[in-house]
This record gives structure tokens, sequence and C-alpha cells, in this order.
């Protein structure tokens, strides 16, 4: 099991790049995303103000929180724009949003 384990988590160094969140125009409309809706609570480098440090989040994070969980409320957003701010925040911190992806592959094996 742990050898399955790892070959998953070296099998997966370009997963961000696979899954077209590295693409410059979808992290900028995340920016953008992320600071209308977002940057309020998070500071605008999702660092954290009144809510959470958030860099380095992935899609599942994003379409979690969205739907209101602890102290934040439900957002609504538009159809791309949970992905695009996900690509901004995984852009911040490569290497969290990275260790996060490989954990997601890791579990649906």
């Amino acid at each position: 099991m742990k050898y399955l384990l790892a070959l998953c988590l070296f099998a997966l160094p370009g997963f961000a790049e696979e899954t077209g969140l590295t693409d410059p125009a979808l992290i900028a409309a995340g920016q953008q995303a992320f600071l209308d809706y977002c940057s309020a609570c998070h500071g605008e480098e999702a660092l954290g103000e009144n809510g959470p440090d958030i860099q380095g989040s992935i899609l599942k994070d994003v379409t979690m929180a969205v739907k209101g969980i602890d102290q934040m409320p439900e957002i609504w957003l538009e159809d791309g724009e949970p992905e695009a701010i996900a690509a901004f925040l995984m852009s911040l911190n490569p290497k969290v949003a990275e260790i996060k992806l490989r954990l997601e592959a890791a579990k649906r094996n």
C-alpha cells in the first residue's frame, strides 16, 4: 500500500499543468474574481485578515468553502469562477497546492 502511495505521489509532478490551472489568463481571471468576492476577508494576497490564509488552496477547497463553512457565508459564483479562483490561489503557493493535489489523487486511488 505504501508503495502505491509513493507511486501516486511521484507520478503527479505536472498535475496542476495537466488540469489547465496554470494558464495565465485563467489565473488573471481568478485574481479578479478573488478580489471581487474574497479579498475583503482573506486579504489581497490571500494571507488572511478577518479570514484564514488560503494561499495554495485547490479547486476542492474553493468549492467546499463557497458553500459556506464555519464563519464563512455561502457565496454564489458564476460558471468557471471557482476554477479561476483556485488557479489564482494555487499560483500564490504552488508547493502547498501540489501537496494538496497529490493527496487528493492518492485518495482517489
